[in-house]
């Protein structure tokens, strides 16, 4: 028979389909969770509750049906949970073989479980549940009945007519996010994440942009973010804090790509045609099914350190059996949880290595971590520990890692990062490694290193700004000259640019002098680093 009818739940996780004597309800990504056969010919209108608990049908022979969803089921790790049609939750820790009922006097519009809390809301209270101890919850009256629950391990978002409220897992209201043009009813999980210090969302109205809260005073961080393409999910890293917060994102193309949330302007492209990802629970891994392959990313902050790694920190597992539109729906330890097209769950078990070593890069245990990786002999493994190394600045480990994948060009380059002589030529020359050669000359200009910020511009071919530098201080504009004179020669080019020829008429070049300069410059930043040491 022909669909005579379909309407979307207002928290866009399910639909309903009406047809001839028929009535299905669907998950979004399209699989059926139930079918049933009223007697009451076609269905012509579905209307949905606010909650998205209820809806109405009606039926071309003037009967109206009245449905309600039960036996919702939501899993986490080790528990289950499902509320029945009385209004009653039943808990079952599968590992430990126990069972609690959970009675309530509302109705039970929404609930989340995750982190071992268990969140539930009725029309007027929210009810927060820990794993240790399931008697007794803390109890929040709630002035409006919520529409969408996002849980991160520190606390919780509450999503309804006010805006976001969130909430710590004792009860405790942190603080309520509300801007003008907010339509919360619009915010789902895909466009709604939650960390310890921060809040995302993507503007309804504005589905280009991404704007950042603080999660205890609840005012915007920053200017909000901006992308090329509509987003059609985001996600939060949960380690780290402050400069660290990560925020992956998948736009309409399909294409993945990671920002800092205080530095939208800062955004790598980790990979394209991404069906689906998610961030690990306990590190910064990340997980992408791409192309029926499952993309482990060990360690994606590495597209803001070296992009050239990024490619060697990935491992692959070929995941033909997920199919298409398949969805990951945990990603904790090295277990991930797949949900194929057809509602059925896939188990899959990545290796273990990436969760010690991001153990032994948290405790600066970089010893451990290069004893783990001679261990393991994993390609992936060493550029990622090579990639933790670099952002730690720990340069002697960041040696060995490249050595073992073979990078000659950049273990020379940290090699001769180790030999300078002060703190201020490292972090110059580590941004330079980095590929951010503006932050390099912004290090050297702000400890007045001017000599090293004319010799990094020459080093990038950039003769105006060497010149342009060396006239502004009215020092080494002989070493520009003579530099680029080398250069001239050894290239087999003529002098083209007026400003050089100018300064070539009015000042003679001598090697000898540009040499010593040169070594007084490098003798006083010893002294200078001796003294400082």
């Amino acid at each position: 028979h022909v669909v005579t009818s379909l309407a979307w739940s207002p928290t866009g996780r399910h639909f309903a389909i009406g047809s001839y004597n028929v009535l299905k309800l669907c998950d979004r990504t399209g699989w059926s969770y139930c079918r049933e056969s009223p007697d009451a010919g076609s269905i012509f209108s579905i209307s949905w509750a606010g909650d998205g608990t209820q809806f109405a049908c009606g039926c071309g022979g003037g009967t109206v049906l009245f449905v309600s969803l039960v036996d919702r089921t939501f899993s986490w790790q080790n528990t289950d949970v499902t509320l029945d049609e009385n209004n009653s939750i039943t808990v079952h820790d599968i590992l430990n073989e126990t069972k609690e009922e959970l009675d309530f006097r509302d109705r039970v519009t929404d609930m989340s479980l995750a982190y071992g809390s268990l969140v539930v809301t009725t029309s007027n209270q929210c009810f927060v549940y820990q794993q240790s101890n399931w008697n007794t919850p803390h109890v929040e009256d709630l002035k409006d009945p919520p529409t969408l629950i996002v849980q991160c391990p520190f606390h919780f978002a509450l999503v309804d007519a006010n805006g976001v409220q969130v909430i710590s897992y004792e009860g405790r209201p942190l603080s309520t996010i509300k801007f003008s043009g907010l339509r919360s009813e619009y915010l789902n999980h895909q466009t709604l994440s939650i960390c310890r210090d921060a809040v995302a969302l993507v503007d309804p109205s504005q589905p280009k942009q991404i704007r950042v809260f603080d999660v205890f005073t609840g005012r915007s961080m920053g200017q909000p973010i901006q992308h090329k393409l509509d987003v059609v999910r985001i996600s939060l890293n949960q380690q780290g804090s402050g400069a660290d917060r990560k925020i992956a994102i998948l736009d309409k193309n399909k294409d993945l790509y990671l920002t800092k949330a205080m530095h939208g302007d800062k955004t790598e492209k980790l990979g394209a045609m991404v069906d689906t990802f998610m961030w690990n629970d306990s590190t910064d891994m990340l997980i992408a099914l791409i192309d029926e392959k499952l993309i482990i990313y060990i360690y994606p902050s590495v597209v803001f350190v070296d992009k050239d790694l990024l490619n060697k920190t990935l491992q692959t597992k070929t995941c033909t059996d997920a199919g298409k539109y398949a969805q990951i729906v945990a990603f904790y330890g090295s277990n991930c949880l797949i949900r194929k097209a057809d509602g059925a769950d896939l188990a899959m078990v990545t290796t273990p290595y990436p969760l010690v070593l991001y153990q032994a890069y948290e405790k600066g245990q970089w010893e451990q971590a290069v004893r783990l990786c001679r261990y393991v002999k994993s390609p992936e493994l060493w550029a990622s520990l090579a990639a933790m190394a670099i952002n730690s600045r720990a340069l002697d480990t960041v040696e060995i890692a490249l050595a073992a994948i073979e990078e000659v060009d950049k273990v020379q380059f940290v090699a001769h990062i180790n030999k300078l002589p002060d703190e201020v030529l490292r972090s110059a020359e580590l941004a330079l490694f980095c590929k951010r050669p503006e932050e390099a000359l912004n290090v050297l200009l702000q400890n007045k290193r001017i000599y090293r910020a004319i010799k990094m511009n020459i080093r990038l071919h950039r003769w105006n700004d060497a010149l342009e530098l060396a006239t502004k201080h009215q020092t080494h504009v002989d070493t520009v000259l003579a530099y680029r004179q080398q250069h001239l020669q050894q290239m087999k080019h003529v002098e083209t640019n007026e400003q050089f020829k100018q300064w070539a008429q009015q000042l003679e070049v001598d090697w000898e002098t540009v040499k010593q300069k040169i070594a007084v410059e490098k003798d006083e930043e010893l002294r200078n680093a001796n003294g400082d040491s």
